[in-house]
């Protein structure tokens, strides 16, 4: 529905057209009363087109105005103004026109109507779909060449072809057919690329910047801007402005040209053994050596390079099933973000007589399917992908691993979920749906949590944005050593299963086998414990509730972990993560000069601690974060660990303390400060960082107890260790590492806080940070959302003279002014009414602000967003 400002904006330009005029206070008098009726006129089915409708429409206008010819021309725009509106705010609908291979386009067009193939899909979408909704066929599908932008010679774009579009005019509600005027139809079909839909039935709704660029490419014929999405932090690293050195993740075009040379083979799997005999040979493969191989899958050729084994030796086997597959495309030099398979588990197939005679044909059919999905060289939503992923994942053999071999044949599109990136993903709150064999995914659980991941990977602040970045982070996140730390019962248990399982080859054991072989060594690792094979028994419960065993019969149990092929520790492999420095802080939108954010660094350095103190809006946690990129060097996450200060938080939960323990006891717990404080201690070439949000919302002396003492620059020394309030016995004094900095974040404007303690103020530098505008800001907001300059001069002038006023009230200062990143708006949004923009602005966020400010002078508040509020 059209805003009130537009009915005002129509109401006024329709007058100036017959040479009539209206009075401001009349006008928005009249508008006040008109619009609610409006509102409910326009909730009516087919409103548009019922004449009592039209006609209250004209008699409302006639009370703004009798002239009869102002009133038909206002009520013929408001009615084409109002549908427009609608339209806009609703969904619009990609939708196909391939059943069995065969397009229905033509037919569609010519009959006025749009069919969905399917019986038991997308039928509550299509009820769904209501008349005044746009609608378009698309087909998706990729290309490599003759793209309309860069991809490095190489990479694949998917592109979605438009061949028709329209409006939706009738729908029976049958969750089959809707009634379509077809507007425009286009042969060939004009391209759109990047965000594309392989779905039937696509619901695109407007509001993020990528599908409001894409209703209007559809609809409006809007050209696309191949740079903003080229750049976007999911595609930029194929198809962005990036140089050619900082370019990552170069190695997946090998894996991809290496998977489709391997189709070849598919029907000539003679062949490939008799190669893979001679190159073990040849590299002492002792895994395969001696085997009587007849068959193999191309998982596990791939695993052939992918295992555990120097990069050399890997670049080696590489090479050779290369020059044999007659790939041209170079052997990546490096090897990061590449999850690889346990020795001891490089087969995805087990040997002749303890697997089913289509083990490796499922596979192989599999490898073909998901290609061919990735690729999108079929309309299939996932269906066949979905039905033989289930059934290899039933094999015996397969688990977690099926994932990762999915992930080297096409590593843009498919997640890798071994060991390390599952733990990363549950410290970003994201597991995997578990309804497959032996406490795994399905295939649709698998896509779904891909579908979940993509949706995350647009968010500008999710940490990764591709499945490359994701596994690299995971394999970077550092590990530490359990020092300090207790050895659980759990653990102990788990790690035993383990060496049982692999020692006897096989997944399954017994409970007498289990107390055989390890009741011994746990009675004397827990000497206080007289109840040994019941505290077995009990975690042995526990590890079936935390899906790593499960239960068979009675005594006998299966380690769910056996199959997945990266249950061992493979080889410390140092990889890099994006550089990251001052330039980069700017890049990413810091309006601050270098020199100023070069001396913030410097004092980080050399102070170890620092307090970024503004007002509201001046980004200072956005700030702080990035300042410990750039002193850590690289934009590594897993170096920086964030906490939010507040009331009700204590040294126990801080530093160190007790806590409730899985089997009812209490145990001696670390907090995040003393874990990083660790990770630190143990690698000492790494930057490690906490960054505190509102620190002075807590209490910092009592929260940081004697740790307060350890931060002093000069006393990051183990001589300087102290003892902690809570510790056992046999725990060492502790010190803070000199690789360890503190960067805290703190509202100078929130008159709820306290003073900061001075003995804190001593141990910190403060840094002040406000309100920065001018070229720097009006340039970047430009170039990020294409907003015009004037505006933004505009909205710079009101923030300016806000700030002035807020500066020179005695009650406030220049401690209450209001920052630029209210009017600073995300990278990915897409501002088409910059009026409206900032209004909404303007109302929910500067204006509350304002009336906590002058709560005892309300109209004042109101005369300060009035004046923000003047037309721009």
């Amino acid at each position: 529905m059209i805003t009130k400002d537009k009915l005002s904006q129509l109401v006024e330009n329709t007058l100036a057209t017959h040479n009539l005029s209206i009075d401001s206070t009349e006008l928005s008098a009249h508008v006040e009363r008109i619009y609610p009726e409006l509102v409910e006129t326009v909730s009516y089915p087919a409103w548009d087109s019922k004449e009592d409708i039209l006609a209250h429409i004209g008699t409302l206008i006639l009370q703004i105005n009798q002239n009869p010819e102002f009133k038909e021309e206002l009520k013929t725009i408001l009615v084409k103004q109002m549908k427009q509106s609608l339209a806009e705010s609703r969904p619009s609908w990609f939708v196909g026109a391939s059943w069995d291979d065969e397009d229905q386009t033509q037919r569609f067009i010519d009959e006025g109507i749009w069919e969905n193939g399917y019986d038991d899909k997308y039928i509550q979408d299509v009820k769904s779909i209501k008349p005044g909704d746009r609608i378009a066929i698309k087909s998706t599908y990729t290309r490599k060449n003759n793209l309309p932008f860069s991809n490095r010679g190489k990479n694949m774009a998917s592109v979605m072809g438009i061949k028709a579009v329209g409006v939706v005019t009738g729908n029976k509600k049958d969750g089959k057919r809707v009634e379509v005027e077809w507007k425009q139809t286009f042969s060939p079909a004009k391209e759109w690329y990047f965000f594309t839909g392989r779905t039937t039935v696509w619901k695109v709704e407007p509001g993020e910047w990528m599908p409001e660029a894409l209703i209007k490419f559809a609809f409006e014929d809007t050209p696309q801007n191949y740079k903003k999405f080229a750049n976007h932090s999911f595609w930029k690293e194929r198809f962005g402005d990036i140089p050619e050195e900082d370019v990552r993740f170069k190695w997946t075009g090998f894996y991809e040209e290496i998977a489709n040379a391997l189709s070849e083979y598919r029907h000539n799997r003679t062949a490939l053994v008799t190669w893979i005999q001679k190159t073990a040979d040849k590299f002492d493969l002792s895994y395969i050596q001696g085997k009587d191989l007849e068959d193999v899958d191309p998982f596990t050729v791939m695993g052939m390079f992918n295992r555990g084994m120097t990069d050399e030796n890997r670049k080696k086997v590489a090479t050779e099933l290369a020059s044999f597959l007659s790939v041209d495309v170079a052997v990546p030099n490096s090897f990061e973000a590449i999850p690889i398979l346990n020795n001891q588990k490089s087969w995805f197939f087990w040997g002749k007589g303890e697997r089913h005679d289509d083990d490796i044909d499922n596979l192989w059919a599999l490898f073909e399917v998901a290609k061919d999905f990735a690729d999108e060289k079929t309309e299939d939503d996932g269906a066949e992908f979905i039905e033989l992923y289930n059934q290899v994942a039933s094999q015996k053999g397969i688990r977690w691993n099926l994932t990762m071999g999915l992930y080297w044949i096409r590593p843009w599109f498919f997640p890798t979920l071994e060991s390390q990136s599952q733990d990363y993903l549950a410290s970003l709150s994201i597991k995997p749906e578990l309804n497959g064999p032996k406490k795994s995914c399905t295939g649709s659980d698998y896509l779904l949590l891909r579908d979940n991941l993509l949706l995350r990977f647009a968010e500008e602040a999710f940490p990764v944005h591709s499945f490359p970045e994701l596994s690299l982070h995971a394999w970077q996140k550092p590990t530490q050593k359990a020092v300090g730390k207790a050895l659980t019962w759990k653990a102990a248990i788990l790690e035993r299963i383990k060496d049982l399982c692999l020692t006897k080859n096989s997944a399954d054991f017994t409970r007498s086998e289990f107390q055989e072989a390890h009741l011994a060594d746990l009675s004397n690792l827990f000497p206080n414990n007289d109840a040994v094979e019941s505290t077995i028994d009990r975690h042995m419960q526990l590890l079936r509730d935390d899906n790593h065993i499960e239960f068979i019969k009675k005594g006998h149990y299966e380690w769910l972990g056996f199959d997945d092929g990266d249950s061992a520790p493979t080889p410390e492999v140092e990889v890099k993560a994006e550089d990251y420095g001052i330039e980069n802080i700017i890049k990413d939108g810091c309006f601050i000069p270098q020199s100023i954010l070069e001396d913030m660094l410097s004092r980080l350095k050399n102070k170890k601690n620092v307090i970024l103190q503004g007002p509201p809006g001046t980004g200072k946690t956005w700030l702080g974060k990035r300042l410990a990129y750039a002193l850590i060097g690289q934009k590594q996450p897993a170096f920086i660990k964030a906490v939010q200060f507040h009331p009700n938080l204590s040294y126990e939960d801080f530093i160190k303390g007790w806590r409730p323990s899985g089997d009812g006891q209490l145990s001696l717990c670390e907090g995040p400060f003393l874990d990083t404080v660790r990770q630190a201690q143990q690698n000492p070439k790494n930057k490690y960082v906490v960054v505190i949000e509102e620190i002075n919302r807590g209490n910092p002396a009592q929260i940081f107890g004697e740790m307060l003492t350890l931060l002093e620059a000069d006393k990051r020394t183990p001589s300087e260790a102290l003892e902690l309030s809570y510790r056992q016995e046999g725990d060492e004094p502790v010190y803070v590492p000199e690789n360890l900095f503190v960067i805290g974040t703190m509202n100078v404007a929130d008159r709820s806080l306290a003073l900061v303690d001075l003995a804190l103020r001593r141990r910190f530098a403060f840094i002040n940070l406000k309100p920065v505008f001018g070229k720097p800001w009006r340039d970047w907001v430009n170039s990020k959302t294409e907003i015009d300059v004037k505006y933004l001069e505009t909205i710079e002038n009101r923030m300016l003279e806000l700030n002035t006023v807020i500066e020179n009230d005695d009650r406030l200062g220049v401690q209450f002014q209001v920052g630029h990143s209210y009017v600073t708006p995300a990278f990915d949004s897409e501002i088409t009414d910059v009026e409206n923009w900032f209004k909404q602005v303007v109302e929910t966020e500067i204006y509350p602000l304002l009336e906590e400010y002058w709560f005892d002078d309300p109209k004042k508040a109101a005369q300060q967003k009035e004046a923000l509020l003047k037309p721009l």
